[in-house]
């Protein structure tokens, strides 16, 4: 296969990637086997509909040229693989990597920078990012802040009033 042709997939793999996308981020990967690359992206996509594309970085850049995403520039240095999260559950998806690296005691293959909602995120970062609620979680909380003083206003709205407890009585 052509170089130019090449070329094209990958700019073509990267923006199928970019669609329905809410997350990405970068890994080390020098020194992981091909095997473990496999592996981490059967991984990925069977616990967070994310996509892992091992592709240079220039080749990734130039799809992404013009996107929301450009601000991940910076970040395009070294050996990277790049994990494309198609999912809103971003928490999960660093979750299953993180688990991966302990698991395969794979800590020289960090996670690089992020863009999430067109802002670029350092590697310091992703504790605030794996840790934040999904957004069910959140639509949850916030469901359950408005049905509360919803019921007690019901509650009240229902209770006897005064003057009907003192005829009872």
């Amino acid at each position: 296969m052509s170089s130019l042709r090449r070329a094209l997939l990958v700019a073509g793999k990267t923006r199928i990637n970019l669609q329905n996308c809410h997350f990405i981020t970068g890994i080390n990967y020098n020194g992981l086997t091909v095997k473990q690359l496999q592996e981490l992206r059967g991984i990925l996509r069977e616990n967070s509909n994310t996509k892992l594309l091992v592709a240079k970085n220039t080749l990734v850049f130039k799809a992404l040229e013009g996107t929301k995403w450009e601000s991940l520039k910076p970040c395009m240095k070294g050996m990277n693989a790049w994990i494309f999260v198609q999912t809103e559950d971003i928490p999960a998806a660093l979750k299953t990597f993180v688990s991966f690296q302990k698991e395969k005691k794979l800590f020289d293959n960090n996670l690089g920078g992020a863009v999430f909602e067109e802002k670029l995120y350092g590697p310091r970062d992703y504790k605030v990012i794996e840790t934040m609620p999904s957004r069910a979680d959140v639509y949850g909380m916030m469901f359950g802040a408005l049905h509360w003083p919803g019921l007690d206003l019901v509650n009240t709205l229902q209770a006897p009033s005064v003057s009907e407890n003192e005829s009872a009585a």
